[in-house]
């Protein structure tokens, strides 16, 4: 309701409206981008899963920006490098082939002269890839898993505002912290999943970690195939979280597709109905396998491991 009664309000007032993926570095980067470029824009955090959904207030109106995510229904200018999502704004910056949606975002909005616009979307190549070499993308990584909506809307504005300075923020600083803790945790779980080249993990609860992190300390720790994280949320649905490495010739992206998600060839995922066998039978279709080991992760942390 706040990003509704937001966004009709700026639409009231003149205000450019703009949209950007809410969970990581690249969307979070774009959205500081924009509002580089246009101060007084009002910008809206999503999910991927929520320009699907059947109940998609974004349709309602004309983006002046959208990034990092599937077209809403329309928009002016678009930034975008995921191949599942198809082009659809007025004047798009779409390539698969880009290392982040921020590298996009930064020639579209003209801003390849503006140093601090620049570092940004380094940062935002540096997450999306998976590399982590600088320790920028860390800090902002960990802030933004630490921040809550306002939070990471925070982040956004002061990056804007201050770029690589913003990270010294002293709200941000304590949001880096909580998003540590988070790290940890995921950190604590991959050590104790005995890793084999497909790897799969069911969470019997949300614990509200950073779920694709743990894809990625998978496929370094060995998984370098396969890696699957399924985490329910509510009563129905299941966050699936797919990753490969370049290593891999499988393309994740098609499972997520048929999940009701997208995404990358090595990184995708979904928001699904479909119960845990539903979920583990496409899984084994896509591998062409009649059985998964399972690893499953209880509230405490403790792992067991089932075979499926």
């Amino acid at each position: 309701m706040y990003r509704l009664l937001g966004v009709i309000i700026a639409k009231i007032r003149g205000r450019p409206i703009a949209l950007t993926h809410i969970k990581d570095v690249d969307g979070i980067v774009c959205g500081a981008l924009y509002l580089k470029k246009y101060p007084d824009a009002f910008l809206v955090l999503a999910e991927p899963s929520e320009m699907r959904g059947p109940f998609n207030w974004f349709k309602l109106f004309k983006w002046n920006f959208v990034a990092d995510l599937p077209c809403p229904g329309k928009a002016v200018m678009r930034a975008d490098h995921h191949k599942t999502n198809k082009p659809c704004a007025e004047k798009e910056a779409y390539n698969p082939d880009a290392p982040s949606a921020g590298i996009l975002a930064l020639k579209l909005l003209g801003l390849e002269n503006d140093e601090e616009a620049v570092k940004l979307a380094e940062l935002s190549v540096d997450a999306d890839t998976a590399t982590f070499k600088l320790e920028e993308t860390w800090k902002l990584n960990f802030a933004i898993k630490g921040a809550n909506y306002k939070g990471k809307l925070y982040i956004a504005r002061m990056l804007a505002l201050k770029g690589l300075k913003a990270l010294e923020d002293e709200k941000i600083l304590k949001w880096m912290q909580v998003g540590l803790a988070k790290h940890q945790k995921i950190m604590e779980i991959a050590d104790r999943i005995e890793v084999t080249p497909i790897t799969i993990v069911v969470f019997r609860k949300d614990l509200g970690l950073h779920y694709r992190g743990l894809c990625v300390a998978l496929g370094k720790k060995g998984a370098k195939e396969f890696q699957a994280v399924i985490v329910p949320k509510g009563i129905v649905k299941k966050r699936v979280y797919l990753g490969s490495t370049d290593a891999s010739s499988i393309d994740t992206s098609k499972l997520a597709v048929k999940l009701g998600g997208g995404g990358h060839k090595n990184a995708s995922g979904a928001l699904t109905r479909k119960n845990l066998t539903q979920i583990l039978d496409e899984i084994k279709a896509l591998l062409n396998i009649d059985k998964v080991t399972v690893h499953v992760v209880n509230e405490d942390l403790t792992v067991e491991k089932v075979v499926m």
